[in-house]
């Protein structure tokens, strides 16, 4: 998944700070949903192996997150339905246990490396 960002700090050579603006839930096509959402801008640090300056606008690659949106989606509604086959209050702890997993999963990946995401390419420099 690519998405544009602008780079607003750079860290040292291969590492900085992006800021890309989220998109809503109804695809950017607000007047369709008239909900009056606003969605705020998300800043995210990025692997910089191009050497975009500050203030390009970059577009941003992330390696995990399809895999993440899975996990987090999926694994505490298995482990509620797999509980819950087996005995109703078992579905409860099921749903605790996936949302527990899911936290240490977060946890886990943050220390190993908190960086998931790449600049791919710049598609306008700063002037």
């Amino acid at each position: 998944m690519t998405q544009t960002a602008v780079v607003i700090k750079i860290y040292g050579p291969g590492l900085c700070e992006v800021r890309v603006r989220r998109q809503s839930s109804c695809g950017d096509v607000c007047s369709s949903c008239a909900n009056l959402c606003e969605t705020p801008d998300i800043d995210v640090l990025t692997v910089n192996p191009i050497g975009a300056g500050l203030g390009d606008c970059v577009l941003i690659e992330g390696s995990r997150t399809l895999a993440l949106a899975a996990l987090v989606y999926l694994a505490p509604i298995l482990l509620f339905f797999i509980g819950w086959f087996i005995h109703p209050l078992a579905g409860g702890v099921g749903l605790l246990l996936g949302v527990a997993a899911v936290l240490a999963a977060n946890r886990f990946l943050q220390n190993r490396d908190g960086v998931s995401a790449k600049i791919v390419a710049i598609v306008e420099t700063a002037e």
